[in-house]
């Protein structure tokens, strides 16, 4: 595996673009171009669970040796499986009957469904709340903030408490999670496919647009902070082209969005004036645009080899699109140099890793993803975008994911990576852990 480090993009930049953005585009070309970014990154799949260990949050990590973690893998594994198997027989349908044919995909899909109870029953009308326990009872109270997570692939009931239960230590406020259902690996990347070309809305879908479109009219809510997962990446950004679509502008100033290992083709955040690309391309210190735009903060966090985000936040945030196929993506990006793709284990492990008590997220130290320097990117480099102060040749995001880096960095001198700030200082998130909060 290739060595690459850590690197931080600015939002893109609001320049004119050519028309039809990628998913106002055609449906047969969107599917087209998201099979062939699938199969140009295919080797990657592997990490979606790999590496295997550590797990530094003991039980609540997905691949800990549990035994409810033990059952779940062999539920995704005999699912992988079978449904490999049905998707290899069905060009052999042609040399049945059309009757036969159909008999044998319902009797598959039904299946396939009695199966997937295992992960999906049991999840409340209202989403699986984070345990409150002795040590949540001593937090700070945030009573006038709503905090929201929609999961991603391959997540059933237990995964889903480990996660709304990870956010919750590490954020120390309540979490409500809204299931996006799993129906194995092979079937939940087909979804992703269709969602993405045709934006098929499915029910979590609907269910989480009207949790947070509630949370955002709830009279004593000054914040509203949606967490977004892998294909909940594709679904939270539907849910934000709904909301622009309703909700008024001063309503969506109290909105927040993070993702991870998002798999989206398009974030859309539009500004709420006409501005200049001058005046929208300045940048403050923190990195933030100096336009107002509708959604206040987005903030994108991608580990450098999980499939899902080279095959979606990394495939889509350039500073300029180039052809019509091509959208925007709104919102800071943040490059993890490793890989993973759960969310306990291989993003919040890495990025937010807690104390020895477990109840804490801890300062970072030396070798922690937020204690790693950035700098400011050159011109003459694709992305506008911040990096580790090191040798970064596999840094920039391409068309593709990782490409190469401008040789215009290589070469700078170590006082200049000493003045810059580090990871920690240009992460809005960061500012949560442990009760705390940002500065407006």
């Amino acid at each position: 595996m290739p060595t690459t480090y850590p690197s931080f993009h600015h939002s893109q930049e609001g320049e004119e673009t050519e028309l039809p953005l990628t998913y106002t585009g055609s449906p047969w070309q969107l599917f087209a171009s998201d099979v062939r970014l699938f199969f140009v990154n295919i080797l990657y799949i592997p990490f979606i669970f790999l590496p295997l260990h550590p797990w530094p949050s003991g039980p609540l990590d997905e691949l800990y040796p549990t035994w409810a973690n033990i059952i779940d893998i062999a539920f995704h594994c005999v699912l992988f499986v079978l449904q490999l198997s049905f998707l290899i027989s069905l060009p052999l349908l042609v040399l049945y009957p059309v009757s036969i044919c159909l008999l044998y995909v319902a009797a598959f899909l039904m299946t396939n469904a009695v199966i997937c109870l295992h992960f999906n029953r049991g999840i409340p009308p209202d989403g699986l709340k984070s345990t409150a326990d002795a040590y949540s009872q001593q937090w700070e109270s945030h009573d006038d903030e709503a905090w929201i997570f929609l999961n991603g692939i391959c997540v059933g009931k237990h995964w889903l408490q480990n996660n709304v239960d990870r956010l919750s230590r590490t954020f120390h406020r309540p979490v409500v999670g809204v299931h996006n259902k799993t129906y194995g690996v092979v079937f939940d990347l087909v979804q992703c496919l269709i969602q993405r070309a045709l934006l098929y809305a499915t029910s979590d879908i609907r269910d989480c647009y009207v949790k947070v479109k509630k949370a955002l009219y709830q009279p004593g809510v000054k914040k509203v902070v949606l967490i977004l997962h892998s294909q909940g990446g594709i679904e939270g950004g539907m849910i934000l082209d709904w909301l622009l679509d309703e909700v008024p502008q001063d309503l969506l100033q109290i909105l927040e969005v993070y993702t991870f290992g998002c798999l989206a083709n398009h974030f859309s955040n539009p500004s709420r004036s006409i501005t200049s690309p001058e005046s929208a391309a300045k940048q403050s210190s923190a990195g933030e645009a100096t336009d107002q735009r509708a959604i206040p903060h987005i903030e994108h966090y991608a580990n450098a080899y999980d499939f899902a985000s080279r095959w979606g936040v990394l495939a889509f945030t350039k500073k300029k699109v180039q052809d019509h196929l091509e959208s925007r993506f709104m919102g800071k990006v943040f490059v993890n140099p490793r890989a993973g793709h759960q969310l306990n284990q291989h993003y919040l492990d890495s990025i937010f890793p807690l104390d020895l008590t477990g109840r804490f997220t801890r300062e970072p130290v030396e070798g922690d993803f937020m204690d790693m320097k950035s700098c400011a990117e050159t011109d003459d480099c694709t992305p506008d975008m911040i990096h580790g102060g090191w040798d970064t040749k596999d840094a920039v995001l391409g068309g593709q994911g990782i490409d190469g880096l401008s040789n215009s960095l290589r070469n700078s001198d170590e006082e200049d990576f000493g003045k810059v700030e580090k990871m920690c200082h240009v992460s809005r998130l960061w500012q949560y852990r442990n009760g705390g909060c940002p500065k407006s």
